[in-house]
């Protein structure tokens, strides 16, 4: 969780009088390509089904394949996928372009997000301390280094010049005291958690953090809501402010830089996110609720509903955590939230919550306060990074962090997993069945490419005498004239793991 001087990316100068007209054209440009030159050919609906579908298949491989599933995702009209992967690769190698021109000149960055990068700089340059770098400091890229990157990008234009004559790579006006005149540059500071859950800002002549918000000089807050956006304002459910997240994230600004904090006034009460009923699958559970009710007065689809989080080992005895989500009618009242009946949408069960003590019981689960959230948040490991040391981030990781190395162990093809993924990442999904649909394509499962093989280099005896299965089933097995149930597969998987077959 670094805190460095950032330069983030800005305009290059217009003439003042053809500025806003350039600026209007060029978010319309933006907005038209992004729907007719990509989101068109990516567009795909997960069918919210109870029962399995077979469908066929196409991948990697000449032949197609079929298999049964139960959320099939449905091609949009226009949808085809080698155009839009060809367009998402170029958005990748374009970022990696960018990167590759930072690291070159020995830089660095704070953050980097699908579309953005807030480089490591200042005005002239040098070295400032980071821990995990070389001899305990990072080279800072001088603010004309960066400009020279972004002036290099200038080719990359997909469009008219004379109509839209800047470098793909926008330059923020963030940078900058009075974006119209662009003569005083002033020096931002970046605090990067993970790779969406950054914040920018100031310091004052006294070296306190000043939050960039929205104003004069900036179009936008410069703080990520990503993880804490679903919450309701603690201080006012009903309030579409947003502001408790600023002073959470000056909150934890001010304690990296080691200043004093206040705590908030909201700290203990249940983190209560909102949500709405948008499949049968979030309706049923809540019929009990409907009975006996008039049409006006009942739950329906598409209203709200409001959602908590369980804290660890926070669940009832004997549930599923995996499958156990609390959701009850939407109430803005936070005094009401501690006494409400909370119902769970996968079994229907009724249950209280609390926010003391450690572990649920029979009835009641334990669940987040605002005040452990806001925790949680501040030491979320970035797990695609590792530390200076190779090893994987964990909550306690700081500094610059490095590309961890991967490998492909297995093909899997997955549909629309964006459908969810912020639910996951804020903790309202938990089974990643719910998430996206898995095609399991029999010819690449991990069965027929790692464990077959693998038992095939145990003599069928052993097999035979460890597993307790038959000598038929273990000579069909290794032929591939059947495959074993489920649950012999992985009696058989874990026989090959401990004799280290693989």
């Amino acid at each position: 969780m670094p805190t460095f001087p950032a330069f983030v990316p800005k305009r290059p100068t217009l003439p003042l009088t053809s500025m806003a007209c350039f600026r209007l054209l060029d978010k319309a440009l933006k907005v038209l390509a992004n729907a007719t030159s990509y989101g068109i050919y990516a567009e795909m609906h997960r069918q919210e089904s109870d029962r399995k579908q077979t469908v066929t298949c196409h991948g990697i491989d000449a032949e197609p394949f079929r298999c049964r599933v139960a959320h099939p995702d449905v091609p949009g009209e226009y949808c085809f996928s080698p155009i839009a992967s060809l367009i998402t690769g170029a958005a990748r190698l374009t970022l990696a372009v960018l990167e590759y021109s930072v690291t070159n000149l020995g830089g660095t960055h704070a953050m980097e997000d699908t579309d953005s990068m807030a480089i490591v700089a200042t005005e002239h340059g040098g070295m400032i301390p980071c821990v995990g770098g070389k001899n305990g400091v990072i080279k800072a890229l001088s603010w004309k280094q960066v400009e020279n990157i972004s002036k290099q990008f200038d080719a990359l234009n997909p469009y008219d010049c004379d109509a839209v004559p800047t470098s793909i790579l926008k330059l923020e006006d963030d940078n900058y005291d009075d974006p119209e005149t662009r003569k005083h540059q002033r020096q931002l500071y970046c605090l990067a958690i993970s790779a969406k859950r950054y914040a920018l800002f100031l310091r004052d002549k006294r070296g306190s953090p000043v939050l960039l918000r929205k104003g004069v000089n900036n179009k936008e807050d410069r703080w990520s809501e990503h993880g804490l956006g679903h919450l309701l304002n603690p201080t006012d459910p009903e309030s579409e402010d947003r502001e408790w997240i600023a002073q959470a994230w000056l909150g934890m600004i001010r304690k990296s830089l080691g200043l004093s904090t206040q705590n908030t006034n909201f700290g203990q009460q249940p983190a209560i996110g909102r949500t709405s009923i948008t499949s049968p699958a979030v309706m049923r559970p809540l019929a009990k609720l409907n009975e006996e009710k008039k049409y006006v007065d009942k739950i329906k689809p598409f209203n709200f509903l409001v959602t908590c989080h369980v804290k660890p080992f926070g669940h009832p005895p004997g549930v599923d955590a995996e499958r156990f989500h609390l959701i009850a009618p939407y109430e803005a009242d936070s005094r009401e939230w501690l006494k409400k009946t909370w119902t769970d949408k996968y079994s229907g069960n009724e249950y209280r919550i609390t926010t003391t003590g450690h572990h649920g019981d029979r009835h009641t689960a334990r669940v987040k306060t605002y005040g452990e959230v806001l925790r949680d948040y501040e030491i979320h490991p970035e797990s695609k990074c590792a530390d200076a040391s190779g090893k994987p981030c964990g909550k306690q990781t700081v500094g610059l962090l490095q590309r961890r190395n991967i490998r492909i162990d297995q093909i899997k093809y997955i549909g629309k997993e964006s459908n969810s993924l912020e639910e996951v990442e804020a903790g309202l999904e938990h089974s990643a069945e719910n998430v996206y649909t898995e095609y399991v394509d029999r010819r690449r499962d991990e069965w027929q490419t790692k464990v077959l093989p693998a038992l095939k280099k145990i003599p069928p005896a052993i097999l035979v005498k460890i597993s307790g299965l038959s000598p038929t089933t273990v000579k069909d097995t290794l032929a591939e004239r059947s495959r074993p149930y489920r649950k012999n597969r992985e009696r058989l998987a874990a026989i090959a793991r401990r004799l280290g077959a693989f």
